[in-house]
């Protein structure tokens, strides 16, 4: 199936200067993101807490549990969770608790069973992350991205060149920090489900750049005497089905979870939508434009 006819004669790299505006402009708008909203909504996962999932036995107001949750939490995050048959349920993130885990799990059912009466609410989970083992997350999370980046630069460079591997590099660099400057703006919670979600788009986005960069290595050997940009736009437009068919069928798998997931799967689908969006772009008007932009230094081997 091609939904591009093989004919297709794009400019991409004529057009490479639109690109790289709409690249800096949203590169700029996430780095812009720290100075106006502050440093990203980092879950429990990350600075320690208490989450909690309860289930209500018939219909309540999130501010009503806020305001029962009040003498134990200033500012607890209350968020839906499922409704059913069985009552409506609720994830509860709270700071961590000074007392054992024990005691703090009593106090909380008091506490709920005088706001909501007894019987009417249900503790179905407690869960509990101390400060210390937020810290360890937060540096094993910085690290897996690290050398996840690395070892793909290592990899992109021993199967085809070294410019080619800063290209695909560059490309999830971008990706992530468009993900991260989403998360920022919209005030989302990031935890471990998310950074899930960002490891997954560097394998997304780097399997397509890939398919890209094999498509330009073989066209090289064929067309030595051939501009680098020339050859550049034959192998996006070459791929350019592909690319498009794959990123649109796995975006209609995301999509279904946004509108039919629970809220833990939403958040996990908005990273994935919002990575693959930008990764597929990324792999058509980032990586082959800083390729070429590259040769200037470092020349791209012909055969």
């Amino acid at each position: 199936m091609e939904l591009i006819p093989p004919n297709t004669k794009i400019d991409f790299m004529g057009n490479r200067v639109y690109a790289y505006a709409f690249t800096t402009a949203m590169i700029v708008l996430s780095l812009l993101s720290y100075p106006i909203k502050g440093l990203i909504n980092l879950g429990i996962d990350f600075t320690g807490g208490v989450t909690v999932q309860i289930q209500f036995k018939k219909p309540v107001d999130i501010e009503h549990i806020r305001k029962a949750l009040e003498p134990i939490s200033a500012n607890p995050t209350v968020q839906r969770f499922s409704m059913g048959s069985a009552g409506e349920d609720y994830i509860v993130r709270l700071e961590a608790p000074d007392e054992g885990t024990e005691k703090f799990s009593i106090e909380l059912q008091n506490l709920l069973e005088t706001g909501f009466g007894k019987g009417n609410v249900e503790i179905r989970g407690l869960e509990v992350v101390g400060p210390k083992v937020g810290r360890d997350l937060q540096e094993a999370a910085i690290w897996a991205t690290i050398i996840a980046l690395a070892m793909l630069l290592v990899y992109m460079a021993f199967r085809f060149t070294f410019s080619m591997g800063l290209g695909a590099i560059f490309c999830l660099v971008h990706d992530l920090i468009i993900i991260y400057g989403f998360f920022v703006w919209t005030g989302k919670e990031f935890n471990l489900t998310i950074l899930a979600a960002m490891l997954t788009v560097i394998g997304y986005d780097i399997n397509d750049t890939i398919v890209v960069c094999d498509r330009i290595r073989e066209n090289l050997k064929m067309m030595r005497k051939q501009p680098l940009a020339e050859v550049l736009n034959i192998s996006i437009n070459q791929t350019l089905s592909r690319t498009i068919l794959t990123s649109g069928f796995t975006l209609l798998v995301v999509v279904a979870l946004l509108f039919f997931g629970t809220h833990v799967l939403k958040d996990f689908a908005w990273a994935l939508l919002v990575g693959i969006l930008f990764g597929t772009y990324s792999s058509i008007f980032v990586a082959s434009p800083l390729i070429l932009a590259i040769d200037r230094y470092l020349p791209v081997k012909r055969g």
